[in-house]
Order: C-alpha cells, then sequence, then structure tokens
C-alpha cells in the first residue's frame, strides 16, 4: 500500500501540488472578483456572513481529525474509523447550524444561503479527511490534483451562474454540486486502491471526539478570531463593508493556499522528527519551515506594499483601491499567520493539543478588545488593525510553546 504511495517522486509531488494549490486559491479569489465586479458589495457581504457564520461551527465538530490522521505515525485509527467519525460529527454541526440561520435573521435569503453554505462545509469536510489520508502517506500530489479539478469546476459553474442570474443563492447552490463531485467522482475513487472507505461508527467515533475535542476548541476559537471584524462591521457599519473587508481579506485566504503543500509535507516530517529523532533534529527541521514562511510571506508582501492600489483596482475596481492602508496591513498579517501555521504542527505533532484552545482564546479576546473599540471608531481600517495585532499575539504564543517543547524534549533525551 505504502509502496504505490511512495513511488511517486518529490519534485512531481510538489509541481502537482503548488499547481492545484495555485489554482483553486485563484478559483476563489475570481469567485469574490466576479461577485465584486458583476454583482455588489451587498452580495459579497452576504456570501461572507454565510460563511462566517457556518465555518467556526463545522470547524469545531471536525475537530482537526485531518490532522491527527496525517500525524498519527503509530496507526491508532484506521481511516474508516476516521470516516465515520468525521460523518457523525458534521451531522452534528448541521444540527447546530439549522436553529442559528432560523434565529439569526428573518430575511429567507439570508436563511437559505447560511444553510446551503452549512451543506458546502459538510461536503467539503469529507473531502478534507480524504485529504487527511493522501498527506500522511505524503501523496500531496493527489491533494493538489483535487484542489486542481476543484478550483476549475468552481469557476466554471459558480462564476457561470452568478454571471448569468446574478443570484447569490444559485451560485452556491452551484458550490455545492462542485463539492459533490468532487468528493464523489475524484477523492473517494482514488483513496480506494489504498485503504477501505466504507465508515465505521461506535466507539472509535466518540475517542476521536473525545482526542480532538481540544483541537475542535482550538478550530472553533480561531475561526471566531477570524470572523470576529466581519460580525462588528455588519453590527457597526453595514453588510457592504462586510463584502469589501472580506475581499481584502482574501489575500490571506489565497496566498495560504502557496504554502499549503510545503505544510502538508511538514505535518509527516515534523512528527517523525519528534518523534524517532533528537531534540536537535527536531529543531533543525523547525527552522527550516519557519525560514520558508518567512521567505514565502516576503514574496507576496514586497509587490503589495509599492502596487496596493493598482493590485486592488485591477482585482477588484476602482472602488476599492481607496482602501490601500488597509489592505497593506491585513496583508502584513499573513507573516504571522505563515510562522503559526508551521508552529501549530509541531504543537500537534507534540500532542500538546490541550493547551491550543488557551492560546486561541487569548488572541480571540485581543480581537474583541480591539474590535470593539478600532472597528465602532475606524470601520474596516480598525478591523485590519484588529487582525494584524491578534495574529501576532497568537504567533508570540505559539513560539513560546515551541521554545517549551524544544527544552522538554532535550530533557527527555538527557535521560
Amino acid at each position: 500500500m505504502s509502496e504505490k504511495f511512495n513511488g511517486i517522486k518529490i519534485k512531481s509531488k510538489l509541481t502537482w501540488s503548488l499547481g492545484g494549490n495555485i489554482v483553486y486559491a485563484l478559483s476563489q479569489w475570481l469567485i469574490i472578483t466576479i461577485i465584486a465586479k458583476f454583482g455588489s458589495a451587498e452580495d459579497l457581504g452576504i456570501y461572507s456572513l454565510g460563511l462566517a457564520l457556518t465555518a467556526p461551527i463545522v470547524l469545531f465538530f471536525s475537530f482537526q481529525l485531518r490532522t491527527i490522521l496525517a500525524t498519527d505515525s503509530k496507526d491508532e485509527f484506521t481511516f474508516s474509523q476516521y470516516y465515520g467519525g468525521r460523518i457523525l460529527h458534521l451531522t452534528l454541526s448541521y444540527v447546530v447550524i439549522i436553529p442559528i440561520a432560523i434565529i439569526y435573521s428573518n430575511d429567507s435569503v439570508t436563511r437559505s444561503i447560511i444553510l446551503l453554505m452549512g451543506l458546502v462545509k459538510y461536503v467539503e469536510s469529507l473531502s478534507d479527511i480524504c485529504m487527511g489520508y493522501f498527506q500522511k502517506q505524503s501523496r500531496i500530489d493527489l491533494i493538489g490534483k483535487s484542489q486542481l479539478y476543484r478550483g476549475i469546476l468552481t469557476v466554471i459553474i459558480v462564476g457561470f451562474i452568478y454571471i448569468y442570474t446574478q443570484n447569490i443563492i444559485l451560485s452556491i447552490s452551484g458550490l455545492l454540486i462542485v463539492m459533490v463531485l468532487r468528493l464523489v467522482l475524484y477523492d473517494i475513487k482514488h483513496l480506494k486502491p489504498f485503504t477501505k472507505v466504507s465508515p465505521v461508527f461506535g466507539r472509535s467515533s466518540l475517542k476521536l471526539m473525545k482526542m480532538g475535542l481540544p483541537l475542535g476548541l482550538t478550530a472553533l476559537i480561531g475561526s471566531l478570531n477570524t470572523n470576529i471584524p466581519r460580525y462588528f462591521l455588519d453590527y457597526y457599519s453595514s453588510i457592504e463593508e462586510v463584502g469589501i473587508y472580506s475581499a481584502l481579506y482574501y489575500v490571506l485566504i489565497a496566498s495560504n493556499m502557496l504554502i499549503t503543500p510545503i505544510s502538508l509535507l511538514a505535518a509527516p516530517r515534523i512528527a517523525n522528527a519528534y518523534n524517532q529523532k533528537g531534540r536537535k533534529a527536531f529543531t533543525n527541521v523547525n527552522i527550516q519551515f519557519l525560514t520558508f514562511a518567512i521567505i514565502a510571506f516576503l514574496i507576496i508582501f514586497i509587490p503589495i506594499i509599492f502596487q496596493s492600489e493598482l493590485i486592488l483596482t485591477i482585482i477588484y475596481g476602482e472602488d476599492y483601491a481607496s482602501y490601500t492602508n488597509s489592505f497593506i496591513i491585513i496583508s502584513f498579517s499573513l507573516l504571522f499567520g505563515f510562522l503559526s501555521a508551521f508552529l501549530n504542527l509541531s504543537v500537534i505533532s507534540a500532542r500538546l493539543i490541550r493547551i491550543q484552545p488557551f492560546i486561541n482564546l487569548i488572541a480571540t479576546v485581543i480581537t474583541l478588545i480591539t474590535g470593539y473599540y478600532l472597528i465602532s471608531l475606524y470601520g474596516i481600517y480598525g478591523a485590519a488593525w484588529s487582525l494584524l495585532i491578534s495574529r501576532f499575539i497568537q504567533f508570540f504564543l505559539y513560539l513560546v510553546l515551541l521554545l517549551y517543547i524544544i527544552r522538554r524534549k532535550g530533557l527527555e533525551n538527557s535521560f
């Protein structure tokens, strides 16, 4: 089984993974651009708000099983157990989303979008657990291809529907179709030759829930941390400003896709360095990936500093060019996001999972405090600063935790 996986060259894996993630990132950016140029900031705001309300719930009930699976070097659970657990957990998430959609708004369009987006995230998370198995086996080429096909289909189906109808409900319905096609025709199909795909329920689902609960809380708090500025903008300003901020913020989402191929390879490598090698090897592998994070950030950030107005005009139109200062501040937070992504892998590999919710909770409290004051006074510009401050605090706490892990590893090796 593993021989088939390991037969693919690293260069080919990286090429497919990087290419797939670039296409996917561009496709997501194109959808945001299409809505901004052919529709309205209100549609973009409603679309973003639907994501902001459903993502924290689905992320919590996903319990980061993908990362647990990818770093499961001891094979504690089979893929079928992970898959069964994911289905059960996601079903619980949708049970929570339904009353939230009913309570949050009396508007039928908003309710429909929340419910549809919940289904989109449900199916997307089923694909996510498949990606975890590919990641564990270092088959990031399959992950890249999955992202590639998803990106192409998203632009074709969702883009065409919105340009032709300018109906956001029909467009999100098209996105749901894309997610189902990707899961059935690619992800599951390519898993079958290597492992059993049929889900297994029972005690394993509860054990995985118990193991992943701290990570679920971490993801929930982290997602709330990301979306709190949108909630404040919706409350203090308008749904249009939610859409504008989301368009500016999307540079983070798109840019994260560029480091995803490396982070996918990093997870098993960091886990192996921690479990099978000494303190020096674990420290060196962290230095390598953190250095990569800094270089990747500079490649993205330098053009934004000098050409932010031009970039915003080309992508979203002249109406967005006046938000260059906010765009630069949001883009700078990429540095701390990139670094935290790799530090997070080290923390999970060391299985210090219970500490993570507290780190994200502190960052979220910072976002609440800064968001409350800054967004009420400065709108989108305040939201950008709130994001930057929160990301820096989160990175600093993860760095302290990494230093603790390295020190503990040194003490273990001394005995």
